[in-house]
């Protein structure tokens, strides 16, 4: 068993299935410092005690200066006062005295986004030059057998290429719009048997299953990976690893760029990443038309590195196979079922115990499989023994006789 890679920092759900943008834009906020040359030159407000200035006899207030012009000095004097404490302000802050214009503001994040534009331009040239579908389809069989080895899949559920029984209807993938390096691809990918695939048990992520391209409904589907009839085919060098239900997950992967797109259908995706506003804005009236390319705006993740992270998640136990893929996050802060207190003390019990028995039956290096599963058996029938009890009595309390 290869060594699990060097810790990383702590990531909050959805990582590793989904990420955020291609490119980490650096935002440089530069602040003038706090005390500069104006508190220097203009010194503080009020009377200054050391002040070497008198008063002549002339400048009392029973000089001839009529009432009115002593008034109009007080206004002068209060004007500037007020100004100095809004220049001594603004210098403080760091921040300019005139905002920019509405117009210049525009302009202004307009050049800004055709520069983010541009990288993103760049680094999909990048990764399309970097792409080698070889080495993307060894780290998706990679997983797969991790899966197998941490108890996640039985023995024998991987079915490896060539695939001959059933094969790939070629003929069909290239009715239904598939392109060559698309068909090239559904050919080696391996994939799981159909007991398994099916199993809502073996599910890695809620509500999905994996895509089995020897099965004609899955070529059919992975066309239209939505359980809605008037949405568009997707575009078609996009082939869908997955196929979601309902409320499942899209994770694309582009032949032509070898990137992966990867988001939930459960929610909209982020209108701040430069993937998003290059399609440009969508007003309310268009939710529902742009929710139906809305893979176009997801955020791209080069191939490699995308199921790279799948493999270092699991194996480092930052998410837990085998149990509820809604739960799989042991160190998810705020999450909470909505029914009961009693179901979150036994989802948290049933996450420590995986996590204590992975580590009690030698993961990774010294790995005892028939042991884990042996001993997780026994485990999990007393957690959900208990489960049924605990839900039965709320029940009652909650729906008397």
């Amino acid at each position: 068993m290869a060594e699990v890679p060097y810790a990383r920092p702590y990531k909050p759900y959805p990582w590793p299935w989904g990420h955020p943008s291609f490119l980490t834009v650096a935002v440089d906020e530069r602040r003038r410092e706090a005390k500069y040359w104006l508190d220097a030159d203009l010194g503080e407000d009020g009377d200054d005690e050391n002040s070497e200035y008198c008063p002549s006899e002339s400048s009392s207030t029973s000089s001839g200066s009529s009432g009115s012009d002593s008034s109009t000095g007080d206004s002068d004097w209060d004007t500037i006062d007020d100004e100095l404490a809004y220049l001594r302000t603004d210098a403080e802050s760091g921040w300019r005295a005139m905002s920019p214009t509405p117009s210049l503001k525009k302009l202004e994040e307009e050049d800004e986004l055709a520069r983010q534009i541009e990288q993103l331009i760049t680094a999909e040239q990048d990764a399309a030059a970097a792409y080698n579908p070889e080495e993307v389809i060894s780290l998706i069989i990679q997983f797969y057998e991790l899966l197998v080895t941490m108890g996640h899949y039985p023995e024998g559920s991987i079915r490896y290429p060539p695939h001959t029984d059933p094969p790939v209807n070629e003929e069909l993938a290239a009715q239904l719009g598939y392109p060559e390096a698309a068909i090239s691809l559904m050919r080696r990918l391996p994939y799981l048997t159909r007991e398994v695939n099916t199993s809502d048990q073996h599910e890695i992520l809620p509500r999905t299953r994996l895509a089995d391209y020897t099965h004609e409904r899955d070529l059919e589907e992975g066309r239209h990976p939505y359980p809605y009839d008037d949405y568009p085919d997707i575009d078609p060098w996009l082939l869908p690893v997955v196929l979601p239900g309902r409320d499942g997950w899209n994770i694309m992967l582009d032949t032509q760029l070898g990137v992966v797109r990867a988001y939930s259908t459960r929610g909209w995706l982020r209108e701040d990443s430069v993937e998003w506003r290059r399609h440009g804005d969508v007003l309310d009236s268009q939710f529902d038309e742009a929710g139906k390319t809305q893979y176009r705006r997801a955020p791209l993740v080069r191939a490699a590195h995308y199921f790279s992270e799948l493999i270092y998640a699991y194996r480092s136990l930052k998410r837990l196979p085998i149990i509820d893929a809604d739960r799989s996050e042991p160190y998810r802060e705020g999450h909470s079922p909505s029914y009961s207190k009693w179901a979150l003390n036994l989802e948290r019990e049933e996450q420590e115990t995986l996590l204590t028995l992975y580590r009690e039956c030698g993961w990774p290096d010294e790995w005892r499989r028939a042991e884990f599963i042996k001993k997780w058996q026994v485990k999990k029938r007393d957690i959900d023994a208990r489960s049924r009890a605990a839900w039965e009595k709320d029940y009652k309390e909650r729906f008397p006789d």
